[in-house]
């Protein structure tokens, strides 16, 4: 058995419409039973986040990939032990992003964004967050059930935080789960509308179930180009404005 994953991103059509990239970025890996996948969303006040995006996506899913092939992250590692290596890996990639942004003559504020991610066996996981996005795992068995971890927002509308604010640490929250998976979800705020159920409590089957059908029998190139067709389709614009971004990975 293996971890399939798919992924894609789509810009929305407020972005493209006020000629902006796309401002969300993946990444991720698998190394046996081991899955480390990242989502990241970029500000759409900063000029720069879609840099900051892609660079925070591949800089944590390598680091935490380096540490499990180093040993440093395997079955045994519980929640304290997950939080404590996060915050050096996001840590790291801070001070990365800062000569990034040194050596263009910018602040750090510029490159802001999001930050979600799984590190996950068959048998559990663990997810993190730094602001918003969502992240889902969905049990294996008759009495299936999705756990999910939420969206930090701030106190206002469009308000969240970001792997670059001063405050990170004391928005990084991580949540442990411990029942075998069958699938794993991550997602940015533009895709949650039509990806996750009404009271975001669960995936919403009438979207989640036929792609999961469709990408058990395609290859991971074919279901991740499907994946991307079906997140920029004008139909997903009706519903959300915002770049969407989708991953799931399935134990198969």
């Amino acid at each position: 058995m293996t971890w399939r994953i798919f992924a894609a991103s789509a810009i929305g059509s407020s972005p493209r419409e006020d000629g902006r990239p796309c401002q969300d970025a993946f990444a991720h890996c698998s190394q046996g039973e081991v899955l480390c996948a990242v989502i990241c969303d970029g500000a759409g006040s900063c000029e720069s986040s879609h840099i900051g995006a892609r660079f925070v996506a591949n800089a944590v899913t390598q680091a935490l990939v380096a540490h499990a092939a180093a040993g440093g992250l395997g079955l045994g590692t519980d929640g304290d032990a997950l939080r404590t290596l996060i915050e050096g890996v996001v840590a790291g990639v801070r001070k990365g992003l800062q000569a990034t942004a040194a050596s263009s003559s910018r602040e750090l504020s510029d490159f802001a964004s999001t930050l979600v991610g799984v590190v996950g066996w068959p048998s559990r996981g663990h997810f993190f967050h730094v602001g918003d996005g969502f992240a889902v795992a969905r049990t294996r068995g008759a009495e299936a059930r999705d756990i999910v971890s939420l969206p930090d927002n701030g106190e206002y509308v469009n308000e969240t935080y970001f792997v670059t604010g001063d405050e990170w640490r004391a928005h990084l929250r991580t949540e442990s789960f411990t029942e075998p998976i069958a699938t794993v979800a991550l997602m940015s705020d533009g895709a949650a509308p039509f990806a996750m159920a009404k009271g975001q409590q669960a995936l919403h089957d009438p979207f989640i179930v036929p792609v999961l059908r469709y990408l058990d029998q395609v290859t991971e190139a074919e279901g991740s180009e499907a994946l991307g067709g079906t997140l920029a389709d004008q139909r997903t614009d009706a519903i959300s404005t915002d770049d969407k971004t989708l991953l799931i990975a399935r134990w198969v």
